[in-house]
């Protein structure tokens, strides 16, 4: 559905529009709809509203969550400016909105932030609107030498269906090399989904058709006199 900001307020303009940018940025589920607010308090802290569906509580210890009629209210306070930068709050944000993609180990983070970021922005963006809840990811380093520098990236549905999924990229340079292979994943799994719906589909009308009654048998024609 939509993400409506109710309130920017904090300590500059500047960081006003860049929050507003990342809430629009990160989106939430099509299916769903989400109110946000972060405003500066007396002591200077960020408090940071969001009212929207559901989560696990166990996955965002971090939030204050009260659940009500009209659906469920997350509280978080913002302090000090290892938390009140843009960056930390797309990925608070990120990671409670989009609950069904879960980013697990990311090592990329400890070579440079902002191209863990990247990696996982450029993940998210392909996977959130697929068929899986949740999803893992995990992220590895490849070194080469003293300058070269591979990643690989793992992506698990474990699935209480019985359509489980599991793939592993090759080592990639850049995000985008990990999207091309993520994409082409993706578009092979729908396929074998596809695949596997037509022949389930086609099973069925096998079974019904060998479960129905044979049609009644016509009664003998006569010949066409009229008893007296």
């Amino acid at each position: 559905m939509s993400l409506s900001i109710a309130r920017v307020s904090v300590d500059s303009t500047e960081t006003e529009r860049a929050l507003r940018h990342v809430l629009e940025e990160v989106g939430v589920p099509a299916s769903e709809h989400w109110t946000a607010s972060i405003t500066a308090t007396r002591t200077g802290a960020w408090e940071v509203v969001l009212e929207g569906a559901p989560r696990i509580k166990c996955e965002h210890v971090d939030w204050e969550i009260v659940e009500h009629a009209g659906g469920t209210r997350f509280r978080k306070m913002c302090l000090g400016k290892g938390e009140q930068n843009v960056e930390h709050f797309k990925r608070v944000a990120r990671k409670l909105i989009w609950e069904s993609v879960q980013f697990k180990d990311n090592p990329i983070r400890n070579v440079s932030p902002k191209l863990g970021d990247l990696y996982e922005e450029t993940v998210l963006g392909l996977l959130r609107n697929e068929d899986m809840n949740p999803v893992q990811v995990r992220f590895g380093v490849w070194r080469e030498g003293p300058d070269g520098m591979k990643f690989v990236c793992k992506v698990e549905y474990a699935s209480d269906r019985r359509v489980p999924w599991s793939w592993w990229s090759g080592l990639v340079r850049t995000p985008q090399d990990l999207a091309s292979e993520l994409q082409r994943a993706l578009a092979i799994r729908r396929k074998r989904q596809q695949a596997a719906s037509t022949g389930a589909a086609a099973r069925r009308v096998r079974r019904a058709g060998a479960v129905m009654p044979p049609p009644a048998a016509a009664p003998p024609a006569g010949d066409g006199r009229i008893g007296l």
